[in-house]
């Protein structure tokens, strides 16, 4: 497949004076083909995010408009408890396929192990739903291939719940740039920064292996990327990356199965006490006689297989080029990122956790430095809410109808697949040693 065929883009909206109505967005007009009254919404996986932002919230927020008819996990134990946590009264499974038999949804929302979202979109897809799934889309890249031609075949469509996108500090840079303040952009600095807290999560769960979310370069960063693509307004062409393993896994001098058993409590830096979280005690602690998995599991378990640091070189089919970095053992949490144009320099510093103090009004600081001239700051509206205030903006799109400028419209499945390959890529030129273009991997036309 060509480069040009690759950055045609397909563009799944109607617009009217460069404002789309969400009632278009997820499904072949799926909201204005409805009958008044509450759309019937459905779970698969019933993990923490499915409880909190997609379960409870969603119940408190939106139930004049969504009435959930099914819950689904593997996990029988865990889906129960998840009801209970969620406050919903409706009938729970465990196999996908008589959840869509029995509470025939309007739409199907995937919050199950990365790995599996390919096979529940999928399936719905062939069923006849429209699809919400959480990020990233897919793991590799036969997963994305699967899902684009499934949903092409069967004329529905996908929103992939990319919230950072809606908060108004990513908002903000997005439109800084639409305006060509500082020009063409010619190149990009981005580093995300983990703090042992939040890095060392991921090492404890089902995401430290490849298998399970295809690496932070795909779990983690498909966020990071799919901003770059949108602030760019361009699809990346070609990876070439580094990645190590540095601080977790065999890096460690003391381990056990998990925290809760382990006998170097006092002796390790990472110790986490599961039972002072009783949600995840109910979720996850609570049904570990259903399938061994341990919310708590050592972050020093030798078969962790993904990266802890991580850095790349990114081509993007507008000329640009991004230098990313990805860290996950750092002392404070955020991000910085700036963009040389070729009129001057957009910086971006997000402080989102640090054991300093940071002035409330003052986490996030932008400014454009222009050629020739002088550097000013740009003002960031304040929000509340989940990533950046930016959870409720997007599921006032896809349930409340709220209208949106051009580019804030809802992501779909391209968006999807083009944050995923950019991490595939990765991966895959760290194991090859070599560049990998993203042309190699799907086809999208």
């Amino acid at each position: 497949m060509s480069e040009q065929n690759l950055v045609n883009r397909r563009d799944f909206v109607k617009t009217t004076g460069g404002v789309v109505a969400a009632t278009s967005l997820l499904g072949a007009d799926a909201f204005a083909q409805t009958p008044p009254g509450r759309r019937r919404y459905a779970i698969i996986g019933t993990g923490e995010r499915a409880t909190g932002m997609w379960g409870s919230q969603i119940r408190e927020r939106y139930s004049d408009v969504i009435q959930f008819v099914g819950l689904c996990d593997i996990n029988p134990k865990r889906v129960e408890n998840s009801k209970s946590l969620m406050g919903v009264d409706c009938p729970t499974f465990t196999n996908f396929e008589e959840m869509l038999d029995k509470a025939k949804p309007d739409v199907v929302m995937v919050t199950t192990r990365d790995s599996f979202h390919s096979q529940y979109i999928v399936r719905a897809l062939d069923r006849g739903f429209d699809v919400m799934t959480e990020k990233p889309m897919v793991i590799d890249e036969k997963q994305c291939q699967a899902v684009l031609d499934a949903e092409k075949r069967n004329k529905k469509k996908i929103i992939v719940t990319f919230n950072y996108r809606f908060a108004p500090k990513h908002r903000t840079v997005k439109e800084v740039l639409m305006s060509g303040e500082i020009g063409r952009v010619l190149s990009v600095d981005f580093a995300w920064y983990l703090d042992v807290y939040h890095g060392s999560d991921y090492f404890r769960r089902w995401h430290a292996y490849k298998n399970g979310g295809g690496s932070l370069w795909v779990h983690k960063a498909t966020h990071h990327f799919d901003l770059m693509n949108w602030w760019l307004g361009a699809d990346p062409v070609e990876v070439f990356a580094n990645g190590q393993l540095q601080v977790y896994g065999k890096n460690g001098n003391v381990r056990a199965d998990n925290c809760r058993v382990c006998p170097h409590k006092k002796d390790c830096r990472f110790y986490y006490d599961l039972t002072t979280n009783p949600t995840r005690m109910k979720l996850y602690a609570d049904s570990e006689s259903e399938d061994r998995y341990y919310r708590d599991a050592c972050v020093f378990r030798p078969d962790i297989d993904i990266y802890d640091s991580m850095q790349a070189i990114v081509r993007y089919s507008n000329g640009a080029t991004m230098a990313y970095s990805l860290d996950a053992h750092m002392p404070f949490e955020g991000l910085r990122v700036a963009f040389n144009g070729e009129f001057g320099r957009l910086e971006m510093r997000d402080y989102e956790r640090q054991p300093w103090e940071v002035a409330t009004g003052e986490e996030t600081e932008i400014h454009v430095t222009k050629s020739f001239g002088l550097r000013k700051r740009i003002p960031v509206a304040t929000a509340e809410g989940g990533h950046g205030g930016g959870d409720d903006v997007m599921r006032d799109q896809i349930f409340k109808h709220a209208s949106a400028p051009e580019h804030m419209r809802l992501p779909d499945s391209r968006a999807g697949a083009m944050s995923c390959l950019t991490g595939i890529a990765a991966r895959r030129s760290i194991e090859e040693k070599r560049a990998v273009r993203i042309s190699e991997l799907v086809r999208l036309t």
